[in-house]
C-alpha cells in the first residue's frame, strides 16, 4: 500500500482496514493533521482503492523502526464501500 503527502510517497503496510479508515505502519511520520492520499487493493477489487485521508494519530514504538499511522478516510467511492464489505464478509 502507499501513503502519498505533499508528493512525497511512503510504501507500508496496513494493520488494520474498517470503513472509517485504517492503521498504516510506515517509516517516516506524517504530522497529525496532514492530507494525504492513501492507494491500496483489496482481493474483492479488482482496481486499487484510491482515497483522500487525513494523519489522526501516531505511534511510535521505542527499538522499532516502523511508525504506526492512524488515517481517517474522507470519502469513499460506492464501488470501494461495496468492495470492502465483500472483504469483510470472506475475512471472518
Amino acid at each position: 500500500m502507499e501513503v502519498s503527502c505533499e508528493g512525497e510517497e511512503q510504501v507500508g503496510r496496513s494493520r488494520n482496514v474498517s470503513l472509517g479508515g485504517m492503521y498504516f505502519e510506515g517509516r517516516n511520520a506524517l504530522p497529525i493533521g496532514a492530507v494525504v492520499t492513501l492507494r491500496f487493493h483489496i482481493p474483492t477489487q479488482p482496481e486499487a482503492v484510491e482515497v483522500p485521508g487525513d494523519v489522526r494519530w501516531i505511534v511510535n514504538t521505542p527499538g522499532s523502526s516502523e511508525i504506526g499511522i492512524g488515517i481517517r478516510f474522507q470519502g469513499l467511492r460506492a464501488r470501494d464501500v461495496w468492495a470492502l464489505n465483500r472483504f469483510f464478509q470472506t475475512a471472518s
